[in-house]
Protein backbone atom coordinates (compact mmCIF):
# COMPACT_ATOMS: atom_id res chain seq x y z
CA UNK A 1 0.00 0.00 0.00
CA UNK A 2 2.89 2.40 0.69
CA UNK A 3 4.61 1.62 -2.55
CA UNK A 4 1.46 2.22 -4.53
CA UNK A 5 1.44 5.59 -2.50
CA UNK A 6 4.36 6.42 -3.52
CA UNK A 7 3.91 5.71 -7.10
CA UNK A 8 0.60 8.01 -6.81
CA UNK A 9 2.42 10.81 -5.17
CA UNK A 10 5.14 11.11 -7.58
CA UNK A 11 3.29 10.78 -10.80
CA UNK A 12 0.80 13.07 -10.02
CA UNK A 13 3.29 15.82 -8.75
CA UNK A 14 5.13 15.50 -12.04
CA UNK A 15 2.01 15.67 -13.53
CA UNK A 16 0.66 18.75 -11.87
CA UNK A 17 4.55 20.52 -12.37
CA UNK A 18 4.22 19.41 -15.76
CA UNK A 19 0.91 21.25 -16.22
CA UNK A 20 1.55 24.66 -14.06
CA UNK A 21 5.26 24.97 -16.01
CA UNK A 22 2.81 24.66 -19.66
CA UNK A 23 0.17 26.95 -18.64
CA UNK A 24 2.59 29.45 -16.44
CA UNK A 25 5.12 29.52 -19.40
CA UNK A 26 1.70 30.13 -21.92
CA UNK A 27 0.23 33.09 -19.82
CA UNK A 28 3.85 34.56 -18.74
CA UNK A 29 4.62 35.26 -22.37
CA UNK A 30 1.76 37.00 -23.26
CA UNK A 31 1.54 38.92 -20.24
CA UNK A 32 5.25 40.29 -20.81
CA UNK A 33 4.80 40.80 -24.07
CA UNK A 34 1.70 43.20 -23.51
CA UNK A 35 3.53 44.35 -21.04
CA UNK A 36 6.57 45.54 -23.81
CA UNK A 37 3.86 47.00 -26.14
CA UNK A 38 3.31 43.69 -28.47
CA UNK A 39 0.09 43.26 -30.79
CA UNK A 40 -2.26 41.15 -29.57
CA UNK A 41 -4.45 40.78 -32.71
CA UNK A 42 -4.94 38.13 -34.94
CA UNK A 43 -3.75 35.63 -32.61
CA UNK A 44 -0.32 35.81 -33.55
CA UNK A 45 0.49 36.36 -30.04
CA UNK A 46 -1.54 33.54 -28.64
CA UNK A 47 -0.10 31.47 -31.04
CA UNK A 48 3.63 32.13 -30.73
CA UNK A 49 2.87 31.48 -27.00
CA UNK A 50 1.20 28.29 -27.42
CA UNK A 51 4.23 27.09 -29.58
CA UNK A 52 6.67 27.22 -25.84
CA UNK A 53 3.81 25.50 -23.90
CA UNK A 54 5.78 22.22 -24.52
CA UNK A 55 8.97 23.78 -23.31
CA UNK A 56 7.34 24.79 -20.47
CA UNK A 57 5.68 21.61 -19.35
CA UNK A 58 8.84 19.75 -20.30
CA UNK A 59 10.47 22.30 -17.73
CA UNK A 60 7.54 21.99 -15.41
CA UNK A 61 8.07 17.80 -15.36
CA UNK A 62 11.79 18.03 -14.47
CA UNK A 63 10.86 20.62 -11.56
CA UNK A 64 8.08 17.63 -10.56
CA UNK A 65 10.66 14.58 -10.78
CA UNK A 66 13.29 16.86 -8.22
CA UNK A 67 9.82 17.49 -6.09
CA UNK A 68 8.16 14.53 -5.83
CA UNK A 69 11.94 12.48 -5.22
CA UNK A 70 12.19 15.17 -1.89
CA UNK A 71 8.63 14.14 -1.19
CA UNK A 72 8.21 10.82 -1.71
CA UNK A 73 12.14 10.36 0.06
CA UNK A 74 11.23 12.83 3.29
CA UNK A 75 8.17 12.57 3.94
CA UNK A 76 6.51 10.01 6.88
CA UNK A 77 4.06 7.16 6.10
CA UNK A 78 1.27 9.05 6.82
CA UNK A 79 1.96 12.06 4.41
CA UNK A 80 2.94 9.62 1.96
CA UNK A 81 -0.54 8.38 2.78
CA UNK A 82 -2.32 10.83 2.65
CA UNK A 83 -0.66 12.81 -0.27
CA UNK A 84 -0.73 9.61 -2.79
CA UNK A 85 -4.26 8.76 -1.81
CA UNK A 86 -5.52 12.19 -1.26
CA UNK A 87 -4.54 13.81 -4.67
CA UNK A 88 -6.18 10.80 -6.36
CA UNK A 89 -9.24 11.19 -4.74
CA UNK A 90 -9.77 14.99 -4.98
CA UNK A 91 -8.39 14.36 -9.28
CA UNK A 92 -11.44 11.72 -9.34
CA UNK A 93 -13.57 13.89 -7.42
CA UNK A 94 -13.16 17.06 -9.92
CA UNK A 95 -13.39 14.84 -12.86
CA UNK A 96 -16.63 13.09 -11.91
CA UNK A 97 -18.02 16.44 -10.63
CA UNK A 98 -17.39 18.12 -13.72
CA UNK A 99 -19.52 15.58 -15.64
CA UNK A 100 -21.99 15.87 -13.17
CA UNK A 101 -22.15 19.69 -13.72
CA UNK A 102 -22.28 19.12 -17.46
CA UNK A 103 -24.91 16.79 -17.44
CA UNK A 104 -27.04 19.02 -15.09
CA UNK A 105 -26.42 21.84 -17.13
CA UNK A 106 -27.06 20.96 -20.34
CA UNK A 107 -30.59 19.10 -20.49
CA UNK A 108 -30.84 19.16 -24.19
CA UNK A 109 -34.69 19.98 -24.97
CA UNK A 110 -33.70 19.44 -29.13
CA UNK A 111 -34.04 16.68 -30.78
CA UNK A 112 -31.27 16.01 -33.25
CA UNK A 113 -31.89 18.09 -36.19
CA UNK A 114 -34.94 19.61 -34.83
CA UNK A 115 -33.67 22.68 -33.25
CA UNK A 116 -35.76 25.91 -33.62
CA UNK A 117 -34.50 28.77 -35.97
CA UNK A 118 -34.38 32.56 -34.87
CA UNK A 119 -34.96 35.26 -36.40
CA UNK A 120 -32.62 38.53 -35.85
CA UNK A 121 -33.08 41.79 -37.52
CA UNK A 122 -30.53 44.05 -37.06
CA UNK A 123 -31.49 47.56 -38.12
CA UNK A 124 -28.41 50.30 -39.56
CA UNK A 125 -28.58 54.02 -38.18
CA UNK A 126 -29.10 54.79 -42.24
CA UNK A 127 -29.86 53.25 -45.73
CA UNK A 128 -27.12 51.60 -47.54
CA UNK A 129 -26.82 50.37 -51.27
CA UNK A 130 -28.29 47.11 -51.75
CA UNK A 131 -25.07 46.38 -53.71
CA UNK A 132 -22.85 47.32 -50.73
CA UNK A 133 -25.39 44.59 -48.01
CA UNK A 134 -23.54 40.94 -48.97
CA UNK A 135 -19.99 42.12 -50.22
CA UNK A 136 -19.17 44.30 -46.69
CA UNK A 137 -21.62 42.82 -44.30
CA UNK A 138 -20.35 40.29 -41.97
CA UNK A 139 -22.20 38.24 -39.18
CA UNK A 140 -21.89 35.25 -37.14
CA UNK A 141 -24.06 34.02 -33.97
CA UNK A 142 -22.38 32.55 -30.91
CA UNK A 143 -22.76 31.48 -27.57
CA UNK A 144 -21.07 32.65 -24.03
CA UNK A 145 -20.56 29.07 -23.29
CA UNK A 146 -17.13 27.72 -24.32
CA UNK A 147 -17.72 30.36 -27.10
CA UNK A 148 -18.90 27.95 -29.82
CA UNK A 149 -19.90 29.19 -32.93
CA UNK A 150 -23.41 28.51 -34.09
CA UNK A 151 -24.37 28.11 -37.86
CA UNK A 152 -26.26 31.59 -38.96
CA UNK A 153 -26.96 32.86 -42.56
CA UNK A 154 -28.98 35.26 -44.16
CA UNK A 155 -33.03 35.34 -43.79
CA UNK A 156 -34.91 35.42 -46.91
CA UNK A 157 -35.37 38.40 -48.03
CA UNK A 158 -31.84 39.05 -46.47
CA UNK A 159 -32.45 42.71 -46.00
CA UNK A 160 -35.65 45.72 -45.95
CA UNK A 161 -36.19 49.27 -45.83
CA UNK A 162 -38.16 51.02 -42.76
CA UNK A 163 -38.07 55.16 -42.65
CA UNK A 164 -34.77 55.39 -44.42
CA UNK A 165 -32.95 52.90 -42.80
CA UNK A 166 -31.64 49.42 -43.91
CA UNK A 167 -32.46 46.42 -41.93
CA UNK A 168 -30.33 43.14 -42.08
CA UNK A 169 -32.26 39.91 -41.75
CA UNK A 170 -30.53 36.90 -40.54
CA UNK A 171 -31.73 33.35 -39.12
CA UNK A 172 -29.62 30.94 -36.98
CA UNK A 173 -30.15 27.45 -35.90
CA UNK A 174 -30.49 27.60 -32.12
CA UNK A 175 -28.80 25.17 -30.17
CA UNK A 176 -28.53 24.28 -26.05
CA UNK A 177 -26.63 26.60 -24.40
CA UNK A 178 -25.76 27.31 -21.00
CA UNK A 179 -25.43 30.73 -20.77
CA UNK A 180 -26.97 33.62 -23.38
CA UNK A 181 -26.69 34.17 -27.21
CA UNK A 182 -24.71 36.64 -28.85
CA UNK A 183 -24.74 38.05 -32.19
CA UNK A 184 -22.04 39.96 -33.63
CA UNK A 185 -21.95 41.70 -37.23
CA UNK A 186 -18.79 43.74 -38.51
CA UNK A 187 -17.91 45.29 -42.24
CA UNK A 188 -15.30 43.70 -44.42
CA UNK A 189 -12.30 43.38 -44.22
CA UNK A 190 -12.70 44.77 -40.49
CA UNK A 191 -13.04 41.03 -39.17
CA UNK A 192 -11.68 42.22 -35.38
CA UNK A 193 -13.57 45.19 -35.46
CA UNK A 194 -16.91 43.71 -34.24
CA UNK A 195 -20.37 45.10 -32.75
CA UNK A 196 -21.60 42.43 -30.71
CA UNK A 197 -25.16 42.18 -28.80
CA UNK A 198 -26.10 39.87 -25.92
CA UNK A 199 -29.20 38.82 -27.07
CA UNK A 200 -32.09 38.66 -24.09
CA UNK A 201 -32.54 35.32 -24.92
CA UNK A 202 -33.56 32.60 -22.38
CA UNK A 203 -32.21 28.88 -22.79
CA UNK A 204 -35.15 27.24 -24.65
CA UNK A 205 -36.78 30.54 -25.92
CA UNK A 206 -40.67 30.04 -26.59
CA UNK A 207 -41.79 30.12 -29.97
CA UNK A 208 -43.46 33.62 -31.04
CA UNK A 209 -44.86 35.16 -34.82
CA UNK A 210 -43.94 38.42 -32.90
CA UNK A 211 -40.22 39.94 -32.94
CA UNK A 212 -38.77 41.13 -29.69
CA UNK A 213 -38.66 44.78 -28.95
CA UNK A 214 -35.85 46.69 -30.52
CA UNK A 215 -33.07 46.51 -28.42
CA UNK A 216 -30.49 49.41 -28.89
CA UNK A 217 -26.79 48.12 -30.14
CA UNK A 218 -24.30 49.97 -27.34
CA UNK A 219 -21.93 51.86 -28.87
CA UNK A 220 -23.55 52.21 -31.97
CA UNK A 221 -26.05 55.02 -32.31
CA UNK A 222 -29.21 54.82 -33.99
CA UNK A 223 -28.57 50.79 -34.21
CA UNK A 224 -31.28 48.12 -32.88
CA UNK A 225 -31.70 44.61 -32.80
CA UNK A 226 -34.59 42.21 -32.37
CA UNK A 227 -35.38 38.07 -32.80
CA UNK A 228 -38.36 35.97 -33.14
CA UNK A 229 -38.06 32.18 -33.14
CA UNK A 230 -40.07 29.84 -35.10
CA UNK A 231 -41.78 26.75 -33.53
CA UNK A 232 -40.49 23.01 -34.18
CA UNK A 233 -41.62 21.31 -36.32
Amino acid sequence: MLLIARILLFIQIVIIAAALGAFGSFFGLISISLLLGADSREGALAMGAAGLMPIGGLLGAGIGVWVAWKAITGLNKAAILGGGFGLLALAMASVGGWFVLEEMADGDPYDAAKEPTAHIEWRLSKLVPVEQIKPVYRYTMRSTFMDWTLSSHWDDPYFREENGKTILRFRASLRWREDGRMFQVWNFPKHDDRTTVILDMPDDPSPSEAFSAWQPVEGEHGEAVRWRVDPVE
